[in-house]
């Protein structure tokens, strides 16, 4: 048995078997013969479809299990959490508060000497010592509230590094945007913390205030990393450094495009409005920040460090004359620019019928502007709508340099 339900070999079996088939059907299917909960493994074969583009090391083991059906949505993915491993040594003694379906937990534990991890669900917490007795052997795995397992444990107890994902929603399924509003609350928990370690990790929503955020863990706070899987943020996290004096906060943007990382990082200092703006021409090159450089705002220091200018104050689209392929984000060459006026947008739609529409600092949403063109989505050609400093609305039309 494994959190209340019957697991064999054939259940196992019965998984790999039916990988692919329609769940309900097999649900609604009589099959006596089984030895083994139906219903559970079930829910199995959904989570795997679920999690297959997330964790897909992990689903190689036939034998692991999700305890719940909702872990599978909820699981770090397996580039972020391999992301998040890469900050532990391999003599730390690491405390996980929260472990959830484990996947953190797993990815620190290959590269450091031992991992405690905290599941206060004690079907999730015994799904995960089952995962854990053929995924690692340096991983215990406790049942119990974290909160109260750092208040009773032995004052002289210090962990190297601990790492904390809260709970991001609260009553209702209500999106939760600070700190303190999450579960637990790692602002009020931060002085019994920093008594049992030297770093800790906070994996937190990227719906957060990141200069809120900044100013709520005070002088410990080192480093920020807005992280994001295909140029969509998917987390924001925080390192908070008890034992090593410093100065400053670094930012790091960091997006992965499904080959590897891009990283920009800069100071906290640095961030600040531009004020040099440029007027775009055709043949100039057109940059879009990814998501990670959007959160964080660090617009001013890209433009500085490769030597760009804004379109304008909130664009957020930048522009050169010579080709930057290091830029964090995408890339694109400017063909045309059009006034956003009814008699030159008949024009344009005669020439073009298929586009990627964009708005940025722009009237209109992005369907209004489609609308009015009357395209089609797609294609190789890419139209901002976007507002100069001039305050005269625009059309870049643009091809994606990749």
């Amino acid at each position: 048995m494994i959190a209340g339900h019957q697991v064999d070999a054939a259940m196992f079996s019965y998984i790999a078997k039916h990988i692919d088939a329609d769940t309900f059907k097999l649900l609604l299917k009589a099959e006596p013969e089984l030895t083994f909960d139906k219903s559970f493994a079930i829910v199995q074969i959904e989570c795997r479809r679920k999690a297959r583009n997330k964790i897909p090391e992990l689903l190689q083991h036939d034998q692991f299990l999700f305890g719940r059906a909702i872990s599978a949505e909820q699981c770090t993915h397996e580039e972020v959490a391999k992301f998040h491993a890469s900050h532990f040594l391999p003599n730390d003694q690491v405390l996980d508060m929260t472990m959830g379906l484990g996947v953190d937990t797993y990815y620190i534990s290959r590269i450091v000497q031992s991992v405690t991890t905290i599941e206060i669900d004690a079907e999730t917490a015994e799904t995960g010592r089952h995962n854990f007795s053929f995924l690692a052997s340096n991983v215990e795995v406790v049942h119990g509230d974290s909160v109260e397992y750092l208040k009773n444990l032995d004052s002289e107890k210090r962990f190297d590094s601990i790492f904390i994902d809260p709970a991001r929603r609260g009553d209702n399924n209500r999106r939760l945007y600070g700190l303190a509003d999450c579960l637990p609350n790692v602002l009020s928990l931060l002085p019994l913390i920093k008594q049992h370690c030297k770093r800790l990790y906070i994996k937190a929503s990227p719906m957060l205030d990141v200069t809120q955020s900044i100013k709520d863990l005070e002088s410990d706070l080192t480093d920020v990393w807005a992280v994001s899987i295909k140029n969509e943020c998917k987390e924001l996290l925080f390192k908070l450094d008890f034992e090593t004096p410093h100065s400053n906060v670094n930012l790091h943007a960091l997006n992965h495009d499904g080959s590897g990382w891009q990283e920009f990082t800069t100071s906290a200092n640095e961030l600040g409005i531009s004020t040099s703006h440029i007027i775009p021409e055709v043949g100039n090159f057109l940059y879009e920040p990814n998501a990670s450089i959007m959160k964080l705002g660090c617009y001013n220091a890209v433009e500085q460090t490769l030597d760009l200018k804004q379109i304008a104050q909130n664009s957020h689209l930048m522009i050169s004359n010579e080709l930057i392929e290091e830029f964090p984000g995408r890339r694109f060459k400017i063909l045309e620019i059009t006034p956003f006026k009814d008699q030159v947008l008949k024009q344009l739609t005669k020439r073009i019928k298929q586009a990627n529409i964009a708005t940025r600092n722009f009237r209109l949403n992005a369907d209004a502007v489609r609308k009015r063109l009357r395209m089609n989505d797609g294609g190789n050609i890419y139209i901002f709508a976007t507002t100069l400093t001039s305050g005269e609305q625009t059309l870049l039309v643009c091809e994606k340099i990749t």
